[in-house]
């Protein structure tokens, strides 16, 4: 069975194969017959001569399809076994297995090999989506009809079948994607209610997805599972789905696809034997099995109506046994798992499929742990009488996942074989994309407290549950980079989300990595989010509380969760929508206004600035190297310069960030705090050809808790100048000329002057078209110039010592140039306060601050 997958196609491609055979004089037995009824199983496993059509097809020795035998040379299967490399098209690359409960190790004595002499894919075939999806294959000589080997019956054109009635698949248990022959697999029979195709898409519809609509269409059936727990599975593809009547087996169809393994409302579609009588015939001649249909059949109705199928599924991630949660108890949280290498815990996860586990990425990092399957197991519901260790097959990390502070912390494993369900075992419903639970919900951080051996007596930390508050990311900004925090350069960035303990809860913290955060609404269970950093029990140490825990937020990962498993359920059920706008700004509880710093500078005679000097410097970087330097205006906007941003084709604000309270680009930053960018707006008037208007507006991400080395500066009255004199620059370039240019480490301070407007650049050679608009500012030393040449370098003057600091200018240079860029040329701020203030409202954001906008 293949997965749909509708980026590729969103769903599991099961193959359907319908195999008939006509059995010719003197045969062994006629079509559709058990032949030792007596011995027929009532469990799921298969015992010889139970299922004598099912045919197992073997690509380059390893399984790949099922398929049924319909007369003593032919094989029906599903046409998209055969779909990818040309080999798959080659009779010599396969291998047909009949009269077997088992593969792998010794065969059995009924078990026969045959060889392949033609396939014949149904010829309007292209996709198993698009229907068609049949295929006949002939073996290279007839087999030898027994009690273990005999052909099912084919339905004519005029067959009807019962619908919502019981009917039986079969394949094999756990065929790995990996593997040979020698890893045994056994034959399971699985039921299955068939329902009609109209009926089909009215389950399938109801995910309101677009590209889950109506996925099924004439000369289609569907089945879905009868106990709501098995179901045809990947390697099912092609395989028989028959149905018993009055004594004879028919083939309802061939198994194609699916939208994922066991998953509740996802029928598994199957191609309809019946519709493709004449085609059948057509390429097998009499021999096929077909056989008239002997009873009446009354309920072959198929509507549009599904609301009875799909009632008795909705409960979905509801677990009604799981009310007013307390601190633990077995089978309380049946979705926690343990992730374990080589017998050492080291994480917690959740179940969120019968073969799938989510946890977090950054537990296959570093020297101590390991990205190989071999040495992972997974512990579904641990400490109950249902635990169980299950290997890993796979493990799917983020592609974008780095680090955890870069966020995408989560990985996805691959049991090998499904967890039993259990009513201490269920999986979680992960959150949706279009859902969001509203900050200030109450919900459960369950984990226990760090690494912990499964070694016989060796104890091991009891499951335990935290009762937590949802919390904005604004809020949980403002409370990591407060200069009280444990952790202040932490940053909380788009796909994270942050819960706070409970006061109650405050000596219940746990730091366990991968941990499940999952929220109740109206009565069901959603998985929210996996604990990344943050909320450490150190922390909470001294009576101080804990940071807010800090969790991958796993509806942003919707997409990449649904292309690796194919096999999750993302709960559509109502949320209580979130009407608060995240717009929290950080307290301030200092009195000093904008403009002030807590050092003065020119206290370094090699010009590096102390530390505190100037708190308004920022960092822009690209791909987390230093671009350009920019000044910090308000708590999420930043102004710098255009050129240093649209000095490539396109502004993609992701391969940026802003970083604030830095002191030196090199070496240890103790009050550094990160912000990735949202958005940047240019100057409407900006000229990049001569530099004019040469300002970018930064908005970053969530706010930050001002403090004595992250304080905003201030802006000018619109139209003011700056004072001749009391004027610096700042940024990260060294001095110009006597120092080689090259990045330093260390911030750099430069008392200036500012010169009249012609004198900026080499006037004897350069006609300046913006000398009208620009300043021009310079240390005028022993008759010469001294600058410091870097974009976006903050122009700040005061009138008189003691007075707030005003930023009058941001560096500019026109591209390219030739000639001396020293005086350096800064775009004046003052006559942009009007497309600063009003066209961006930069205004409101400041004086929500506590801070006036204008300084004197």
């Amino acid at each position: 069975m293949l997965n749909w997958d509708l980026m590729d196609g969103r769903i599991l491609s099961l193959c359907v194969a319908v195999t008939v055979i006509q059995l010719t004089g003197g045969a062994a037995a006629v079509c559709g017959q058990q032949s030792l009824p007596n011995r027929n199983s009532s469990g799921e496993g298969a015992v010889p001569g139970e299922w004598p059509w099912h045919v197992s097809l073997s690509f380059l020795g390893k399984p790949l399809c099922g398929g049924s035998l319909i007369s003593d040379s032919w094989i029906i299967t599903a046409g998209h076994c055969f779909d990818g490399k040309l080999t798959k098209k080659d009779p010599k690359s396969w291998t047909i297995h009949l009269g077997f409960t088992r593969l792998g190790g010794k065969l059995e004595t009924s078990t026969l090999a045959m060889t392949v002499s033609r396939i014949v894919v149904h010829e309007k075939y292209t996709h198993f989506l698009r229907g068609m999806d049949v295929a006949l294959v002939e073996l290279s000589h007839p087999v030898e009809l027994t009690d273990f080997v005999s052909p099912v019956c084919l339905p004519e054109k005029t067959h009807r079948f019962h619908l919502h009635r019981t009917c039986f698949s079969t394949g094999l248990q756990a065929v790995p994607d990996v593997g040979s022959t020698d890893s045994v697999m056994t034959l399971h029979k699985v039921p299955l209610t068939l329902i009609g195709w109209r009926t089909c898409n009215c389950i399938y519809n109801s995910y309101k997805k677009p590209e889950l609509a109506n996925p099924t269409r004439p000369g289609m059936l569907c089945a879905t599972e009868s106990d709501e727990k098995k179901g045809p599975c990947l390697g099912d593809s092609g395989g028989p789905m028959v149905c018993n009547e009055d004594g004879v087996w028919f083939l309802a169809g061939v198994i194609s696809f699916t939208l994922g393994c066991y998953l509740p409302n996802s029928p598994t579609v199957i191609t309809a034997a019946s519709f493709y009588q004449d085609w059948i015939l057509g390429n097998v001649g009499t021999k096929a099995s077909f056989a008239p249909q002997t009873i009446t059949v009354t309920d072959d109705v198929d509507t549009d109506s599904c609301s009875d199928l799909l009632s008795s599924k909705h409960e979905g991630c509801t677990f009604p046994h799981i009310q007013a949660p307390a601190s633990n108890g077995t089978g309380l949280w049946p979705w926690q798992v343990d992730v374990v290498k080589s017998g050492l815990r080291m994480c917690g996860g959740a179940l969120i499929s019968d073969s799938w586990v989510i946890t977090a990425a950054h537990c296959f990092t570093g020297a101590l742990s390991s990205d190989s399957p071999a040495d992972w197991t997974v512990i579904v519901a641990p400490g109950s009488p249902s635990m169980q260790e299950i290997s890993v097959q796979k493990i799917s990390v983020h592609g974008a996942f780095i680090s955890p502070d870069q966020g995408k912390d989560a990985a996805l494993l691959q049991l090998v074989r499904p967890a039993p369900p259990d009513s201490d075992v269920h999986p979680a419903c992960v959150l949706p994309a279009s859902r969001q639970i509203p900050y200030g919900s109450s919900c459960w951080y369950t984990g226990r407290d760090g690494p912990s051996s499964k070694t016989p007596g060796v104890k091991v930390d009891p499951l335990r549950a935290a009762e937590m508050e949802l919390i904005s990311p604004n809020q949980c900004n403002c409370i990591y980079s407060h200069p009280s925090s444990a952790n202040h350069s932490a940053s909380i960035l788009p796909g994270m989300m942050c819960a706070s303990y409970r006061q109650k809860e405050g000596n219940q913290c746990l730091s366990d990595s991968g941990g499940p955060l999952v929220c109740q609404e109206n009565g069901t269970w959603f998985l929210v989010g996996l604990r990344s950093f943050g909320g450490e029990c150190l922390e909470g140490t001294d009576g101080k509380v804990p940071l807010p825990g800090v969790f991958t937020q796993l509806n942003t990962l919707e997409e990449w969760i649904f292309s690796v498993t194919n096999d999750v359920s993302f709960n559509e059920e109502s949320v209580t929508p979130d009407s608060e706008l995240d717009n929290m700004r950080c307290p301030d509880n200092y009195t000093r206004g904008c403009g002030f710093s807590v050092s003065s500078p020119g206290a370094n005679a090699n010009a590096e600035a102390m530390e505190g000097t100037w708190p308004w410097q920022v960092s822009v970087q690209r791909f987390e190297s230093h671009t350009c330097s920019g000044a910090l205006i308000a708590q999420t906007w930043v102004l710098t310069t255009a050129r240093c941003i649209t000095s490539y084709s396109r502004v993609l604000p992701d391969e940026y960030t802003v970083i604030l309270g830095r002191q030196r680009q090199n070496g240890p930053n103790l009050h550094n705090v990160t912000r990735r960018v949202r958005r940047v707006i240019t100057h409407p008037a900006y000229r990049r050809t001569t530099g004019e208007n040469d300002l970018a507006l930064v908005e970053v991400y969530y706010g930050v808790t001002f403090s004595d080395y992250i304080w905003p500066v201030c802006l000018p009255l619109e139209g003011s100048e700056p004072p001749s004199t009391g004027c610096w620059v700042t940024g990260w370039t060294n001095h110009n000329p006597f120092e080689v240019l090259h990045p330093s480490g260390a911030m750099k301070e430069l008392e200036v002057s500012l010169l009249d407007k012609t004198q900026c650049g080499d006037v004897k050679s350069e006609v300046q078209p913006d000398q009208g608009t620009q300043l021009c500012a310079t240390k005028i030393k022993d008759k010469g110039f001294t600058c410091l040449e870097e974009s976006g370098s903050p122009l700040v003057c005061r009138h008189q010592p003691g007075a707030p600091w005003v930023l009058f200018g941001i560096s500019s240079s026109v591209a390219d140039s030739k000639y001396s860029a020293c005086p350096v040329k800064y775009t004046p701020v003052s006559t942009s306060l009007p497309w600063i203030k009003e066209g961006w409202r930069i205004w409101i954001t400041i004086q929500e601050t506590g801070h006036s906008f204008h300084c004197h």
